[in-house]
């Protein structure tokens, strides 16, 4: 399944797609985390190391949907709906975090803290819980229905 093409079975099709998900997820949540730890970690201007997270972060979370894209056009599969899911909760992610650089950098404010906390904690869990749904598809061996479509 990692090297060849799905076959026009929805299933296969759906499998996939969904494998594509959780392995790009698995590796950018990797590399987001050391990439994280250094900006905060950089002996830069505060406002400097603010502008740089947030403008970096929603960039990343753009290259992030853009690659699932990519991948699911190569292997010429179909999106599923969790991988969807996915890439709406990116890219609500990347409007927060642009969000956030305008409220911070530009207007210097710090109007939408509790918001930014609450909603990037919010995006974060139903992210997690909808790339679970492979593995737990996986492990308990269940045979997708024409909803996953």
């Amino acid at each position: 399944m990692l090297t060849g093409f799905p076959s026009k079975d929805w299933r296969e099709q759906v499998e996939h797609s969904l494998l594509i998900v959780t392995a790009v997820s698995f590796g950018f949540h990797f590399l987001g985390r050391f990439i994280s730890d250094a900006i905060l970690s950089a002996s830069i201007d505060p406002a400097a190391k603010r502008q740089l997270y947030y403008l970096f972060f929603a960039l990343y979370e753009v290259v992030y949907v853009a690659l699932i894209v990519k991948l699911h056009m190569m292997r010429d599969c179909v999106f599923a709906r969790y991988s969807r899911f996915v890439c709406f909760l990116s890219a609500a992610m990347a409007t927060l975090l642009m969000a956030r650089y305008v409220d911070r950098v530009i207007l210097e404010a710090d109007l939408l803290r509790n918001v930014f906390k609450y909603c990037v904690a919010g995006i974060n869990v139903a992210t997690l819980l909808v790339i679970g749904a492979y593995p737990a598809f996986r492990v308990f061996n269940l045979v997708p229905s024409k909803r996953w479509v």
